[in-house]
């Protein structure tokens, strides 16, 4: 029950989150959470087990003494007759008969047929929660798409931002120039065009991010409007745990434990069961004694034993049924965890490559911050235009948005594979 658990303790991890989610940086483990309790299928498990207890009860119930009233009226159009009469005695019996009784019936002994049906109820929760466990891990594909879209605009936008700055100081520079004389009015009229340009950039890029947020809102059920900041989780292309932990597997194993439940009521079934009965009534005639014509109480007691010991191979036929799914259940278990395997080997890939761009993107960041100081040296000093000034500002905020793109594309791709790993994600 401890998934059921799970699920009873989101309401109050909601309203912890809250004041995180109004004040601090939102994280990827966050949302996880956040996005898991806001699914309506997160409250399937109280459900689940809500009717697993009722189940269970009646299974209880069925081993306790059971009592029914039954009446019944007849009429038939003949009746037993002797071929012969007795002197001085009139035998008459009536064409319609009258019957009530209570009839009560006590299992002394079901051959565990009831133990095996609980212990297949309880098998059946497990499944049904563990197949919530697996759906709502497919949230996690939603959120980080998402969430790291808003997080990859999230920083273009800050790289703009310094952007603008960086073009506001130089155009106040050029501006004091311009005023003593050392410079051109249009090359400041130059730096303005493109601050106007990047403030635009800014707002596209903001609109944007603003529509992926009300997306990832509407996944958590949290507001996140465009001044809440997407914490990134920290690299880490190493997966410590190298063997999968998806729901998926632990499901697998649940719906084999659930078919030799099923075995195990099949071997109940053919066993001995021992049962007490007893009925009491009124009937006319005589229910016991056909030669008395009167409204007559009547009782019946005893012990009821049964055993079905001949079923022409029923039992094994469906044994082999239960051989049969378990094999099926064990093919997809083994072709799921094949698929994870073949899948390893790409998620790798793709982060090496990624490490790889990063490494060379850093070193071209640099070195284009290096020309773009130079030139900005040589702007001052009247040696270069606004115009070379600006190339080289956009070829340097090219390589820092390529720079930092892949940043999040390599947390992006760490945090898929450990999804699809099953594994859990550092913050």
């Amino acid at each position: 029950m401890q998934l059921t658990i799970r699920f009873f303790l989101f309401p109050a991890l909601l309203l912890s989150w809250f004041p995180i989610l109004g004040q601090n940086a939102v994280t990827l483990q966050d949302c996880y959470h956040l996005a898991e309790a806001n699914t309506a299928i997160a409250q399937n498990p109280q459900l689940f087990e809500k009717i697993t207890v009722l189940k269970l009860e009646n299974i209880d119930a069925s081993r306790l003494p059971t009592v029914q009233w039954n009446a019944k009226a007849t009429w038939q159009n003949e009746v037993f007759g002797l071929p012969f009469s007795f002197p001085g005695v009139d035998f008459n019996i009536p064409k319609y008969n009258v019957l009530t009784n209570l009839e009560a019936n006590y299992v002394l002994l079901d051959g565990g047929f009831s133990e095996a049906k609980k212990t297949i109820e309880k098998a059946k929760l497990a499944v049904d929660n563990q197949s919530v466990t697996v759906e709502l891990n497919k949230l996690r594909e939603q959120v980080d798409r998402f969430f790291f879209g808003a997080a990859l605009l999230q920083t273009q936008t800050k790289m703009l931002e310094l952007t603008q700055k960086d073009l506001a100081a130089k155009a106040a520079q050029l501006e004091a120039a311009v005023r003593h004389g050392v410079a051109l009015e249009s090359e400041v009229l130059k730096l303005q065009v493109e601050q106007l340009k990047v403030q635009s950039k800014i707002e596209e890029i903001g609109s944007d991010r603003r529509a992926l947020l009300s997306v990832l809102s509407s996944l958590l059920g949290q507001t996140l409007d465009e001044n809440s900041k997407l914490e990134l989780p920290n690299p880490q292309s190493a997966i410590q745990n190298p063997q999968s932990n998806r729901p998926e597997l632990a499901l697998f194993d649940l719906q084999k434990a659930q078919v030799l439940a099923s075995a195990d009521l099949i071997g109940a079934q053919w066993n001995p069961k021992v049962a007490a009965f007893a009925i009491t009534g009124v009937g006319y005639p005589d229910p016991l004694n056909f030669f008395d014509d009167k409204i007559s109480p009547y009782f019946i007691g005893g012990v009821q034993f049964s055993w079905k010991f001949l079923d022409w191979k029923q039992a094994d036929r469906e044994r082999q049924q239960l051989s049969v799914q378990l094999q099926l259940i064990e093919n997809q278990k083994q072709t799921f965890t094949q698929n994870l395997e073949h899948q390893d080997g790409k998620f790798r890939e793709d982060i090496a490559k990624l490490q790889n761009q990063i490494q060379r993107d850093e070193e071209i960041a640099k070195l284009q911050a290096e020309i773009l100081k130079q030139l900005s040296s040589q702007l001052d000093n009247g040696v270069a235009t606004a115009t070379d000034y600006l190339l080289q500002s956009d070829a340097e905020l090219q390589a820092r948005l390529a720079m930092e793109a892949h940043r999040v594309q390599l947390v992006q791709v760490e945090a898929a594979w450990r999804t699809w790993k099953g594994v859990g994600i550092g913050n």
